[in-house]
Formats: structure tokens, sequence, C-alpha cells
């Protein structure tokens, strides 16, 4: 246990460092402020972060094939990533069914911006291309929708 611990803090501290996570703390505090003020602000936010973290914080140059297979053997690596996939997409999915309240289009939105990623990140080799993120995305987004429809629906 105390081995699966350790490898999900480790996929956990190399994507974000805590110099990047107090900012970026910071920054939602003050989105979540004025979100009632400007709606369409915590999504853009969220796509944002998104980028940030798939993209703008890594440098080029770490490219390689595009992975079509999914990967959902039992391997503490693997579904960390998963994990942290999932995560990545739920407060967009949350933030932008507040906004918009159109489920299916806040999920297809969501795996759009996810093909999206993993393609721009096979061309410009700021990461790996894989199946499963697509996947763990998609379904981070709708995780999200479901979330803020029970939550909010009330």
């Amino acid at each position: 246990m105390l081995f699966q611990i350790h490898q999900i803090y480790y996929t956990v501290s190399k994507n974000l460092s805590i110099q990047e996570v107090i900012p970026l703390l910071f920054s939602i505090i003050i989105v979540l402020c004025n979100r009632r003020k400007y709606p369409c602000i915590p999504p853009l936010y969220s796509v944002f972060l998104i980028l940030y973290i798939t993209l703008l914080r890594r440098a080029p140059g770490f490219n390689e094939s595009i992975c079509f297979k999914l990967k959902l053997r039992p391997n503490v690596v693997v579904w960390a990533g998963n994990l942290l996939n999932l995560v990545l997409y739920v407060p967009y999915g949350v933030t932008s069914w507040q906004w918009k309240r159109e489920g299916k289009k806040v999920v297809a939105v969501g795996l759009a911006l996810s093909v999206s990623c993993e393609v721009l990140q096979y061309l410009t080799g700021r990461g790996m291309a894989y199946v499963n993120d697509v996947l763990f995305n998609t379904l981070g987004a709708a995780v999200g929708v479901w979330i803020s429809a029970k939550v909010y629906s009330k």
C-alpha cells in the first residue's frame, strides 16, 4: 500500500510543483469570487488549467508515437495517470454545466478538447498522446457534469 501511495505522489509531483500550485490556487480563489458577475470565467479558467498542465508548462522534445491501445492493466503508475486525467477534467465539467446546463454538449466539448490536447502534445513534442488520456479526460468531464447536475439541480 505504501508503494502505491508513493507512486501516486510521484505522478502528481511530476505534473505540478508546489511553486505552481500556490499561484494556481490563488487564481482559482479569484475566479470563484467573480463567478456570479462573469459566469463564463470558471469554464474558461478550467480550460486554461487543462492547457497549462498538459501543454504550456512542458518543454518540447518528448515526442513518441501515438498509443492507440488502451492501458487498463493493474499497474499503479497507469492507474495513477488515469485518475489524474479524470480529475483534471472534472472542474471543466462542473463549471461548464453550471454555466450552460447542456450536459451532452459539455461532454462533447470535453472530448474535443482532450483530442486537441493529445494531438498538440504529439505535434509539439510536449507529451505523449494516449487513447487512455482521451477516454479518462472525457470521463472526467462527464463525471463533472453528473456531479454538478446532482448538486445544483435541486
